[in-house]
């Protein structure tokens, strides 16, 4: 038998008082949540924006959710347009528009879309780009960064960094000032300011680096 979760569907208001053993919170509105929330699953779509703290097994959100305080969420899945302030999640999957204010950390990042950030930390990080996307700083274990071959418009799917930090480092169509790995592949169409590596690079023809240096491996 498949136990049900307490389940809370809200429509619209301003919401400060959440029943305390609700499990499962359906948003399908224009919703404000100006308390600290705890369940295992937000399903978000409509409008609803998180005032506090929000923790969760899963958010999946289809609409356009702000979450304006700390959040700690195991699995997030986004279609829609999801604007985050800071804090910690296990897995993302996100397919629409995502927006880092301050700094996201992510064992596993995966992003078919745009993504604007302040920062993010991950182990794994995936992009697959369908539009401009900025990342003022970027560090993870793996990164991978790539175009979207399926959807259209050309001239406007790159990545804008100031700074790309990792291990293994595959990029295309990125543009920016310091990349730093120990083996970074400089695919097609980057302009890459300064590279830094320790073990290997490599650079396409239509790439263009400035310097590259060789660190030592501490």
């Amino acid at each position: 038998m498949i136990q049900k979760l307490r389940t809370v569907t809200l429509t619209n208001g301003s919401i400060k008082d959440l029943a305390a053993d609700c499990e499962q919170l359906n948003i399908r509105g224009s919703v404000t949540l100006h308390q600290e929330i705890r369940v295992k699953k937000i399903s978000t779509h409509g409008h609803s924006s998180f005032h506090s703290r929000v923790e969760a097994q899963i958010l999946n959100s289809t609409g356009s959710c702000s979450i304006k305080d700390y959040c700690e969420i195991n699995e997030v899945k986004n279609a829609g347009n999801l604007n985050m302030c800071n804090g910690r999640v296990t897995k993302l999957n996100s397919s629409g528009k995502l927006t880092i204010e301050q700094n996201l950390q992510a064992e596993q990042f995966h992003a078919a879309g745009i993504v604007k950030a302040n920062e993010i930390e991950a182990k794994h990080f995936q992009l697959k780009m369908s539009g401009g996307n900025k990342i003022r700083k970027l560090i993870a274990e793996v990164i991978h960064v790539e175009r979207d071959t399926l959807s259209i418009s050309f001239l406007k799917k790159k990545l804008n960094c100031k700074c790309i930090k990792g291990e293994q480092i595959h990029l295309s169509y990125t543009d920016a000032e310091i990349v730093d790995g120990d083996i970074v592949a400089v695919g097609d169409h980057c302009h890459i300011q300064t590279l830094y590596y320790t073990k290997s690079y490599s650079i396409a023809k239509n790439a263009k680096v400035q310097q590259i240096i060789r660190r030592e491996k501490k």
